[in-house]
């Protein structure tokens, strides 16, 4: 029996077919599976339906259901980057990936890259979304990309006890939502998933050029420490709730920062440094990227570029639209209309 070929499925808002990433399959059994699984799990796996595939925002939602021994495996795919983000409403599975195979629980969050090809052993009988997420829409380091989908299927943290439950929830029904509501949506779960980059698989701090906030205290999966380590990581939360909260001030620069914070400019810049960036650098970052969401926000649709520039502390638009095509590929008005549903009535499917 030859695997089955890629389901189909609603398309786009816009018109686009859906992305023909994922199939279910049980023979032959590809070899990442035939590595891993035993014999008599590898002779009585089976397949079920094509899935259902569905789009919310620029999302795009696949769900599966079917009997105990199927498999669900990604396949070779030549779109655009992106992450896939994959949560059980019911059932349990064994996740290959790469090189090795992890448990997945009913409750467990997993991501996998689109560069790494990956396979679902489905125990019982099971209901799963795999949400396609584009990396154009999250503002995550290739190390932090790197970092996410090499962490083993977790359901604790900070984060993930919010964010599998909002899904299961979400995706369960999925409603032909207005596209304005679809893109809030979706822009909703992206940020869990870069919060989901940013506390990494310690819940502490992962990485260079992360979007942070100030962490309470006794915030949930906070691991506890004395001396020195633990004042010069609550000093880094400080500076970056400081700067947040600052973003807009085009004045903001290391001499200010440092002065409100009582150390050295030269201190601060040691901070960063442990971080693999630079202030200047970071600061940049929060500012493309708290513009980039409002950009894609309904409510300033009819919002001047050169405004939403401004009020994240941009001198000018020129600087804003060179900084920003930099570090996503296209300009703020491209990103704009992107993200924007097409005014054809048949878009509201979602």
């Amino acid at each position: 029996m030859n695997p089955m070929p890629p389901p189909t499925g609603t398309g786009s808002a816009a018109g686009r077919p859906p992305y023909p990433d994922l199939t279910l399959a049980s023979a032959p059994v590809p070899a990442l599976t035939r590595a891993f699984l035993p014999a008599h799990v590898r002779a009585t796996a089976r397949f079920t339906a094509p899935a259902q595939v569905r789009m919310l925002g620029l999302l795009q939602v696949s769900t599966y259901r079917g009997p105990a021994r199927s498999f669900v495996r990604s396949t070779e795919d030549t779109t655009e980057p992106h992450l896939t983000l994959g949560v059980h409403s019911s059932g349990r599975a064994t996740l290959v990936r790469g090189d090795g195979t992890t448990a997945c629980r009913p409750d467990d969050i997993f991501v996998c890259d689109h560069a790494v090809p990956f396979l679902l052993h489905e125990s019982v009988d099971f209901e799963l979304h795999l949400v396609r997420i584009p990396r154009i829409a999250l503002t995550l380091t290739d190390r932090q990309v790197r970092a996410l989908s090499a962490r083993a299927p977790f359901a604790d943290g900070p984060v993930a006890p919010l964010l599998g439950p909002l899904l299961r929830g979400l995706l369960d029904t999925l409603p032909a939502y207005p596209p304005a509501t679809a893109l809030r949506l979706a822009t909703t779960v992206t940020g869990f998933v870069g919060s989901l980059a940013a506390e990494g698989p310690g819940h502490g701090q992962d990485v260079e050029d992360t979007v942070d906030v100030a962490r309470p205290e006794g915030a949930a999966g906070a691991e506890p420490a004395s001396g020195p380590a633990q004042e010069h990581q609550d000093l880094l939360w400080r500076v970056r709730a400081y700067v947040d909260a600052r973003l807009w001030d085009r004045t903001l620069t290391p001499a200010t920062i440092a002065a409100a914070q009582h150390i050295s400019v030269r201190y601060l810049h040691k901070l960063f440094e442990g971080q693999g960036s630079t202030i200047g650098r970071w600061i940049q970052h929060r500012r493309l990227e708290e513009a980039r969401r409002e950009l894609a926000r309904p409510e300033a649709w009819d919002v001047a570029v050169g405004a939403v520039a401004k009020r994240w502390g941009f001198a000018n638009a020129t600087h804003f639209s060179r900084s920003f095509r930099a570090a996503y590929g296209m300009s703020p008005r491209e990103w704009r209309n992107r993200t924007r549903p097409s005014e054809d009535p048949a878009s509201g499917d979602g």
